[in-house]
């Protein structure tokens, strides 16, 4: 009987060695997956910051070719635009890299006040000449705007820069107004 005794010992010990090196293995697996989920869940969150900072610089941008779209329906002239330290280019005047930041620092703060951005809207507006005197003033989509009637409409290219939330990204958009003088 002292045998059978030590036999269950000798069992009853391996079996407390082995539950402790399953234990071990179960831990460390649910560590891994913890470690995972974590990175995995910072990641989404950056993804959702740079989407909102992408929003917001299209919002600001947009923000900003709205009020320069004013500020041509509100002049009086097409000789308004002919100042590039203004912002304001004539037809004759090269166009600006709109890449270099130093363009932005004379074009014109779009007047909407955005309290979400870290700089208020720019913009630059040029005057392309009238839509007779313009080859792509007179761009013409499957006949629409085809016969010139007696208006003469003068063209601008309006471009916008808008910030985002932080300052470190910007998002330009452009458009084409046109207004009868």
């Amino acid at each position: 009987m002292n045998g059978l005794n030590d036999m269950n010992r000798l069992k009853h010990r391996q079996q407390s060695g082995m539950t402790l090196v399953v234990s071990l293995i179960i831990l460390i697996a649910l560590t891994i997956i913890g470690v995972t989920s974590m990175q995995a869940t910072r990641t989404e969150v950056s993804m959702a910051g740079n989407q909102r900072e992408a929003g917001m610089t299209f919002n600001a941008a947009e923000a900003g070719l709205r009020d320069a779209e004013a500020y041509i329906g509100a002049s009086i002239s097409k000789t308004a635009f002919s100042d590039p330290t203004q912002g304001l280019f004539d037809k004759t005047d090269e166009d600006p890299d709109y890449m270099d930041y130093a363009v932005w620092d004379a074009a014109q703060v779009a007047p909407t006040t955005l309290s979400y951005v870290a700089e208020q809207p720019r913009f630059i507006i040029k005057y392309l000449g009238d839509r007779s005197q313009n080859e792509v003033a007179a761009v013409n989509i499957g006949g629409y705007g085809s016969s010139q009637p007696g208006l003469t409409i003068s063209n601008f290219r309006v471009t916008a820069r808008g910030a985002g939330q932080t300052g470190n990204t910007y998002r330009i958009v452009q458009s084409y107004y046109g207004k009868e003088y």
